[in-house]
């Protein structure tokens, strides 16, 4: 059975929250193309390139997870269609890191293929510290009705 959105400003959209570990973060940068140590996969490497303790994850990997949280609400065929993403990472996010990536309904506008919705995104890891911030849209077209999550 569908659901209908109800898409109201101030609304908040369903956090998802990513636990980062280092298996993951090694997996996501193979799946890139990477080869050899990188500050995201060795931490000698890390130590070097940025003087830190710990490797981190690449920003490109906070904004799968945020495209993820988007795509759940919009619906995977609408958000691929009509949706668009603009991060900027603030703070490295390193692994061992719970981070809880989290949207709200800034705007909706109606245009002629049905309306875009506009969303304030943040990521905030388990200290409280935003890592990333920007904004998404998407055009949802007029009477969506996405599928059950």
């Amino acid at each position: 059975m569908a659901i209908a959105r109800n898409y109201q400003v101030g609304g908040e959209l369903p956090t998802l929250t990513k636990t980062m570990t280092q298996e993951a973060i090694n997996a996501f940068e193979k799946s890139g193309g990477a080869t050899g140590p990188s500050q995201f996969t060795d931490l000698e490497t890390a130590k070097s390139t940025l003087g830190t303790g710990s490797t981190v994850a690449s920003g490109r990997m906070s904004l799968t997870f945020t495209i993820e949280m988007l795509r759940r609400y919009f619906g995977a065929d609408v958000f691929n269609s009509g949706g668009m993403v603009d991060m900027r990472f603030l703070r490295p996010v390193r692994p061992g890191d719970a981070v809880t990536f989290a949207a709200k309904i800034t705007g909706t506008n109606k245009e002629a293929d049905g309306t875009r919705v506009t969303v304030e995104i943040t990521a905030t890891n388990q200290k409280g510290a935003v890592t990333a911030a920007g904004m998404g849209a998407c055009i949802v077209p007029s009477g969506y009705l996405p599928a059950d999550e």
